[in-house]
């Protein structure tokens, strides 16, 4: 099943409505992996794309086949990789800029306004705390003390967004007969 439609439905259509039927591929049907399988930990490697990586790259990468890229955005809910793909260096910059105008326009708008209830703590025995934050509105966040508050902008924002896309699940080669088999009953559903 290295050809990601080959077991997709066929469906009989008269393009031309001149009599001359012609059998298509329904690339509109769609499926979702079971959330029990997409969330056994062993299944999987962890990935972090770098800049130049591609779904088939990746893919030849791991697989040695370029056209099981489809397995790596079906496992990652990558839905139009122009939109759930990292964006690295200048594409990351253009980006910004048609969306806010400028970079220094998106550092100077603010996303939100967080109330710092406790900082980022280290432990004697290296075991990192997480701060604890809060989303409050402008008002609020003004009467806080410095030490307590922090802003987050539109660029810092679409930065830590961005940063989120970049760690992804790799299929063990080893479920790929199991993850066909399951692809292929559901797109044999009616």
């Amino acid at each position: 099943m290295s050809n990601y439609f080959s077991s997709f439905p066929t469906t009989i259509h008269d393009l031309k409505n001149d009599s001359q039927k012609v059998t298509l591929t329904n690339i509109l049907k769609r499926f979702k992996v079971r959330p029990s399988l997409s969330n056994i930990l062993n299944l999987f490697y962890d990935y972090e794309i770098q800049s130049g990586d591609r779904p088939d790259i990746i893919a030849h990468k791991y697989y040695g086949d370029s056209n099981y890229a489809w397995i790596i955005t079906l496992f990652n809910e990558i839905h139009d990789v122009r939109f759930d793909w990292p964006l690295f260096d200048q594409d990351f910059e253009n980006y910004i800029r048609e969306k806010y105008g400028s970079i220094p326009a998106a550092q100077a708008q603010v996303k939100a306004y967080y109330w710092v209830k406790s900082p980022d703590t280290v432990l004697n025995d290296g075991t990192r705390i997480l701060a604890k934050e809060f989303v409050v509105d402008q008002t609020t966040y003004n009467t806080l003390p410095e030490s307590n508050r922090r802003t987050q902008t539109m660029y810092d924002w679409e930065e830590e967004q961005n940063e989120l896309k970049k760690n992804i699940r790799i299929l063990d080669e080893r479920y790929f007969e199991q993850v066909f088999e399951e692809v292929e009953a559901i797109l044999e559903e009616v």
